[in-house]
């Protein structure tokens, strides 16, 4: 809704933004929502001053869910959002005004959209989370060459692949995080294969095929994950293969993930598989006994809690998969013994352990997850793909979304999909704020921990 009229800006609308400016980047805070004004009017809606439209639509479309959380977390309450146009503010309009006039002069939409520091990393992933043995120590160690060199090593491009769950995700995004962190000037994308595609398509619908190679070439540090889902896709095949020649030639360092080495990879161009073994191609194999020991350590540091050592010692030489498989099944004995309030004992990890790994038992699905969530929450399952946004609603939609992530093996942009079409930033900032959430509420992890275990058991 839009209304016309003056604003006065309120102590609950000051806090609000202050619960909002510790979980957004800070450019996007400063430029969008650090100049806004807002009060409740006393009839259960919220209205928030904007210069204009235009404004108006951007923090609707990119900063809703957030704001929604904010009330309910801040005042304790659900609004209605009224955007109220009062007239231009310097920064914002300065801001719009720059959009539209990249639009015009062929920056457009997608160049003009994206901040300079949008690198899409999740800064979760850092070498300091990442534990290191003989299954990938060549693939960390070129790796960290990578990060502290940026194109000055004879490591470009850098070609990481192994199965699924071994870390490639992790670990290419640790360098990303470590460059950013070491050189603050560099410019790094992280991009999966399917984003780089679906980016390319919305180019050429939008005639906008200028800011999609200015944004994917105009980098210092390229990114692409699971390089194999170009197979098959010609038109992006032969935009990538000018992305990778442009960003070379320039010096620029480009990573690269598979789940099979370049050679393995059948639908692809050769003049693309030539060029990803033209720096080194490494790969991350099945941690051994010991580094899967060492993970679970890892993971309990970071969760807070331990486990005797000979939980530790059953856990990590039964599970001989790969690393997500060994931290779902930590997280599975986790909600367990929570949920149950029993200590772990190696008798309950074998119960536990052996109804998780039955295939024929357990098939967890983001569709369970979702009928799972929206009943402990009592909302209706349609509703997580539906666009309402009412406090009961995120909530669930975040939770459920979160599980998602832990409990299946669905890319992020699976998940975002499955919730209505929504984007995978959306399903990063849901996993993070249920973490977060986690991490300082005892009682919303205890319910999240039911939820899971209702999932699994």
């Amino acid at each position: 809704m839009i209304s016309h009229e003056r604003i006065s800006n309120s102590n609950q609308w000051r806090d609000c933004l202050e619960y909002i400016a510790r979980r957004m980047k800070e450019q996007s805070f400063n430029t969008w929502l650090k100049p806004t004004k807002g009060e409740p009017d006393g009839n259960g809606s919220f209205k928030i001053a904007v210069p204009n439209q235009f404004v108006a639509d951007w923090i609707n479309g990119h900063f809703r869910e957030l704001i929604d959380e904010a009330f309910v977390e801040v005042l304790g309450n659900k609004y209605e959002v009224v955007y109220v146009i009062t007239g231009p503010n310097e920064t914002q309009e300065q801001t719009a005004l720059e959009l539209f006039s990249a639009r015009q002069s062929g920056t457009g939409p997608i160049a003009a959209a994206r901040p300079a520091n949008d690198h899409n990393l999740n800064e979760r992933y850092s070498f300091e989370s990442l534990v290191v043995g003989d299954f990938n120590s060549f693939a960390c160690a070129a790796s960290m060459a990578v990060a502290e060199a940026p194109g000055m090593t004879k490591y470009n491009p850098l070609f990481i692949y192994g199965g699924t769950g071994l870390g490639k995700t992790h670990i290419i995004q640790a360098i990303g995080n470590r460059i950013l962190n070491t050189f603050p000037g560099k410019r790094v994308m992280y991009a999966t294969s399917e984003k780089f595609t679906s980016d390319f398509i919305a180019s050429i619908s939008d005639r906008a095929i200028s800011d999609f190679t200015r944004m994917y070439r105009d980098v210092d540090v390229l990114v692409i994950d699971d390089i194999q889902f170009f197979t098959g896709k010609e038109s992006t095949q032969e935009q990538f293969f000018h992305t990778f020649n442009s960003l070379y030639h320039a010096g620029k360092q480009i990573i690269l993930s598979s789940d099979r080495p370049p050679r393995d990879i059948k639908g692809l161009e050769e003049r693309l598989l030539s060029r990803f073994s033209w720096g080194l191609v490494t790969d991350l194999q099945a941690p051994d006994m010991e580094g899967r020991a060492a993970i679970i350590i890892k993971k309990l540091e970071s969760e807070g809690v331990t486990l005797p050592e000979n939980v530790i010692t059953y856990i990590a030489d039964r599970v001989t998969t790969n690393v997500r498989d060994l931290e779902g099944a930590l997280t599975r004995l986790l909600a367990f013994t929570s949920l149950k309030k029993v200590e772990p004992t190696v008798e309950i990890a074998s119960k536990v352990l052996a109804d998780a790994f039955s295939v024929e038992k357990r098939q967890v699905t983001i569709d369970l997850i979702q009928q799972k969530s929206a009943e402990h929450f009592q909302v209706e399952p349609a509703m997580m793909q539906a666009k309402k946004k009412t406090a009961e609603v995120v909530i669930a939609r975040q939770v459920a979304m979160y599980l998602s992530r832990q409990l299946t093996d669905s890319s992020l942009k699976s998940i975002g999909t499955a919730f209505g079409g929504r984007d995978h930033s959306t399903v990063i900032h849901a996993c993070d704020t249920v973490t977060s959430r986690m991490s300082s509420n005892p009682s919303f992890r205890e319910r999240v921990d039911k939820i899971s275990a209702s999932i699994l058991y």
